[in-house]
């Protein structure tokens, strides 16, 4: 097969991961940020990268980048801030550029993957969720994240979204400088946290874009979630005891505001043929841990 171009929109740390991923000899990838020596300069996999200054919400500087066309797009977008113009930029600003220029090209690509979240999943008690559940936002962030993905599934043949829940990682350690700190949820009421490795992010969208290739056809939307939701008291319990803290430790109990709680169901991520690399916390976790010593 011919080298194919793979090009990341808000291209930053997933994006670079996926990069380094795919391999070199079947796959020429771009990234496109509005500001390219930012990553230069943290070092984001440089070599595997050709990166682009670009700005998503222009029209013509997108149309200019893609002119000599697009197998494969990938949108990882982030807000610069937590406010809804932060969101309503990022998400929905960005879709609508995307869903103009996309089928206007000679060549449309034949996959595009919007990355989600599953924060548009306002429910708060506990129920089992999976792709057929209507997604019902809570607040601003989930209805701009809704709005952007029903704008994008027209912007090319093939739309894959892909609804990942909290990422974790390397670099994405914020619960553990929360249970160093001795913070942690109360036991009740019980509020159920999903988790997803991003070595597993990485290694979806990978199978994703390597599996379509070869003719097969992947389903419109993707919750990506480890197989394990958990009780977040229970996990930094059992992050504080990984640390070697004891139970004292964890002193300070903190109830989370606009409080949502829900299992989240990875089926259709596993029937897609998918392996995970770390299918709970414990898994993905205990090698964060191992990599900091």
């Amino acid at each position: 097969m011919a080298q194919e171009k793979v090009w990341i929109f808000g291209c930053g740390d997933l994006g670079a991961r996926l990069a380094a991923q795919l391999p070199k000899r079947e796959f020429s990838v771009y990234g496109v940020r509005r500001n390219p020596l930012v990553a230069l300069a943290r070092r984001r996999r440089a070599g595997a990268l050709q990166w682009r200054r670009g700005d998503a919400t222009n029209k013509e500087a997108v149309a200019e980048l893609l002119a000599d066309g697009a197998d494969v797009i990938l949108a990882t977008f982030t807000p610069k801030d937590r406010s809804p113009n932060g969101y309503q930029h990022a998400y929905v600003d960005t879709a609508t550029t995307l869903a103009e220029v996309l089928p206007k090209l000679p060549r449309p690509p034949r996959l595009l993957i919007w990355v989600s979240s599953t924060r548009v999943y306002g429910q708060n008690s506990d129920q089992l969720i999976d792709e057929s559940t209507p997604a019902s936002p809570a607040n601003f962030q989930g209805d701009k994240l809704l709005a952007a993905e029903e704008i994008i599934r027209r912007a090319a043949p093939t739309v894959c979204v892909v609804r990942f829940a909290g990422i974790y990682g390397p670099g994405r350690d914020r619960m553990l400088s929360q249970v160093r700190a001795g913070r942690c949820a109360p036991a009740e009421p019980t509020q159920f946290t999903n988790r997803i490795h991003v070595d597993d992010c990485v290694g979806f969208l990978t199978h994703l874009i390597t599996q379509q290739r070869l003719g097969w056809s992947p389903e419109q939307l993707y919750i990506g979630s480890d197989c394990t939701p958990v009780p977040l008291h229970e996990l930094q319990q059992w992050l504080a005891k990984a640390m070697g803290y004891t139970s004292a430790h964890l002193r300070e109990f903190v109830q989370s505001c606009g409080r949502q709680s829900k299992k989240l169901n990875n089926r259709l991520m596993l029937a897609s043929g998918y392996q995970m690399k770390f299918p709970d916390f414990r898994a993905g976790y205990s090698a964060l841990l191992d990599s900091e010593n």
